[in-house]
């Protein structure tokens, strides 16, 4: 079977489940990339899944032994009686139960009353906050991307790792944005290789021998044709270890059926298979919940917490659940009082979650209160970049000085 150079070109030369930004893939320069294998025990991981559109705090780490929280919310509250209790005050939305068994574990920190100064109810912006950690002034990098590339700094094949991290959505988000560090969006498996015609069984071999060759042999005088050169062959590289990957994973674990828990099981594939990647990122979206909150948030939160259970139970059963842990994130809260649709309207604090057999559970903090407000918003407690200089300090053993820019306190969630 012939391939032309055009054929082989419109099946996707590049491999389309690899996704670089232009500027960033530029980065990578004439040298070809390298997959090095992570050191498990020592190179930890983290895995941040952002819950988009402005998670509704006030359900998920329910105050129910306040009688004002059923006050301003008589008809979206959760009933006492379903609550799952934490302590006296607090519990988590019935929803919740995998969650609630991983905290009687050990497992789960509750951060409350998370937060900025000058809190900023837009999306766009209050995710760019969240994302850059950097509340005064709109920057270019992520909080995560700045810790990559001063992790890639010191390396012999800096700015040349195929997986520093790796994005399981479509888009990049910016916390992964860096300056030096490319990082890839792998957010299907299937979709991660040549398009090939299935009716011939010849034909995923023609066109990768076609494409090895394609570029083996190829010859430019500009430098970009050795950057395109040396992004297909490292694409192809990486196309062949992940599949590598995924096939010698051997999981005893039922994850549920949704795409969040999907690309959790996909992150514990890589995780397991040894891959260099030190942070993940995923996206659990529809939280923007102005009406039927009733119905669209207890889904989502038991999305959450039936996919971060099963993937906690499949590290374990690999003896790798030492060595990662899980930290969720979301744009901002929600107002305090119900809106006239049944749901709530953007806000600002929010509690958040660190999960993992690292993690020194309990409840970190103290709840905002449901009185003294903001213009009907909860005044946030813990500044976040706390939460991120703990991660980066004792977790990633970064210096989270450099990255924020500023001190921020250790809150101790993680053991020694």
């Amino acid at each position: 079977m012939t391939i032309t150079r055009r054929q082989l070109l419109k099946s996707g030369l590049a491999i389309a489940g690899l996704s670089y930004a232009w500027p960033e893939f530029c980065l990578l320069g004439a040298q070809a990339a390298d997959i090095d294998p992570r050191k498990p025990g020592v190179d930890k991981v983290l895995v941040v899944v952002q819950l988009a559109g402005g998670n509704d705090g006030l359900n998920t780490v329910v105050p129910y032994s306040n009688g004002s929280y059923y006050q301003l919310r008589p008809t979206i509250g959760v009933k006492q009686d379903q609550v799952l209790q934490l302590n006296g005050q607090i519990g988590l939305h019935p929803s919740m139960k995998s969650m609630a068994d991983l905290y009687q574990q050990g497992k789960v920190a509750v951060l409350l009353g998370l937060g900025y100064p000058g809190p900023n109810r837009s999306h766009f912006r209050s995710i760019e906050i969240w994302q850059t950690a950097n509340p005064n002034k709109i920057i270019d990098t992520g909080w995560l991307g700045r810790y990559l590339d001063l992790a890639d700094a010191g390396k012999k094949n800096s700015g040349h790792n195929v997986f520093p991290a790796v994005n399981v959505d479509p888009i990049l988000p910016k916390t992964l944005s860096a300056q030096k560090v490319v990082v890839p969006s792998v957010y299907d498996l299937n979709q991660f290789k040549f398009a090939t015609d299935a009716h011939y069984q010849q034909d995923h071999k023609c066109q990768v021998d076609a494409f090895n060759k394609l570029y083996a042999d190829f010859q430019g005088s500009r430098p970009e044709m050795d950057i395109v050169k040396n992004i297909g062959m490292d694409s192809l590289k990486a196309s062949d270890y992940l599949f590598a990957a995924a096939k010698s994973y051997k999981g005893t674990v039922n994850y549920p059926d949704s795409a969040f828990a999907r690309s959790l099981k996909f992150i514990s594939q890589m995780i397991c298979a040894g891959v260099s990647a030190r942070v993940y990122n995923v996206t659990l979206g529809g939280f923007d919940t102005h009406s039927n909150q009733v119905n669209n948030q207890p889904r989502l939160l038991q999305q959450l917490s039936d996919g971060v259970a099963a993937f906690q139970r499949d590290l374990e059963t690999h003896s790798l659940d030492k060595d990662v842990i899980v930290m969720t994130f979301s744009e901002f809260g929600r107002r305090v009082a119900q809106n006239n649709g049944n749901g709530t309207d953007h806000g600002t604090a929010a509690p958040h979650f660190v999960i993992g057999s690292s993690i020194k559970g309990g409840i970190y903090g103290d709840y905002p209160s449901l009185s003294d407000l903001d213009s009907g918003d909860l005044k946030y407690k813990v500044d976040f970049r706390n939460v991120y200089a703990t991660i980066l300090d004792r977790w990633l053993r970064a210096d989270s000085r450099q990255i924020l820019g500023a001190h921020f306190d250790d809150m101790a969630f993680l053991r020694t």
